[in-house]
This record gives C-alpha cells, sequence and structure tokens, in this order.
C-alpha cells in the first residue's frame, strides 16, 4: 500500500533536505516516531542504516531502517524492516522559485497477514498521518 503527498516549503532545498536526512529530528515531526538514530555517528548516505521506535497499531516496534536512495537537495529514501512491517519512505525535492521547495513524500507498506483486511482502513489512517507530519514539517522548516 503506497500514499503520495505534497507539500510546499518556503525554504532552501539545501535546508529541507538536511533538516529530513537527520534521523535525530524524525521524533520532532513524524507522529509515529517515538526515537529514531543512525547506527554510525557521522555523514550519512546510501548504505547506512539505523533503528527508530514508532508506535505501530498501539504498540511501540523497533524497526531497522537502510538508506537505499541518497541524493543531496534531491531525494533520500530508506527501507524499513520489523518483525510487524516492511516498506520504504521517499522523499524527493523540487527547488521552487527563489528559496522554495516542494517536497513530494511516499510512503509504502507492506501489508499482509490480518493487516490485509484491514487495507482502506488503515490508508486512510496513514493519508491523515503523511499530511498531519508534512504540515508539521512545512512548520518547523519555516519558523526555523
Amino acid at each position: 500500500m503506497r500514499v503520495t503527498r505534497k507539500v510546499f516549503v518556503n525554504r532552501n532545498a539545501d535546508v529541507v533536505f538536511g533538516y529530513l536526512a537527520s534521523p535525530a529530528n524524525e521524533p520532532l515531526w513524524r507522529a509515529s516516531i517515538l526515537h529514531a538514530g543512525a547506527d554510525e555517528p557521522g555523514e550519512l548516505g546510501i548504505g547506512a542504516t539505523g533503528r527508530s521506535l514508532i508506535r505501530f497499531m498501539g504498540r511501540e516496534v523497533d524497526v531497522r531502517w537502510e538508506i537505499v536512495e541518497f541524493e543531496q537537495e534531491a531525494r533520500l529514501s530508506r527501507e524499513y524492516a520489523s518483525g510487524v512491517r516492511g516498506g520504504r519512505d521517499r522523499y524527493m525535492l523540487q527547488a521552487f522559485g527563489l528559496g522554495a521547495t516542494i517536497v513530494k513524500a511516499e510512503v509504502e507498506v507492506e501489508v499482509a497477514g490480518l493487516m490485509g483486511l484491514l487495507t482502506t482502513s488503515r490508508r486512510t489512517s496513514m493519508e491523515h498521518e503523511l499530511r498531519t507530519d508534512l504540515q508539521r514539517l512545512k512548520s518547523i522548516l519555516e519558523d526555523r
């Protein structure tokens, strides 16, 4: 199941990308992320791995992730897996006008078993969550 949304952020792509690329910022703008961090400190890029603690269906789930796309100021993609679910988050950035950026976010979740029966309900929830998270991201970046 895939959900896609866009948001216009009145900040340069380098600022937006820098914020998105830092796992430590995720709990600040993504409601379901309780904690996130890279396995190794320093520069992130393709192949970097880490862990996130997420809230999923009322419980805390430990998720492993790996960066599979990383292009400065343009795209960032992480694949993730846990005992409960797997998927991919992808962020594509496009400069717009003078000093603004369009962020297109795609969240793809692999759905199986009982979750497969809840697809419509889960899609609605994911769409709402992504829309809310992107508005929070926009507010944080524009208030900096």
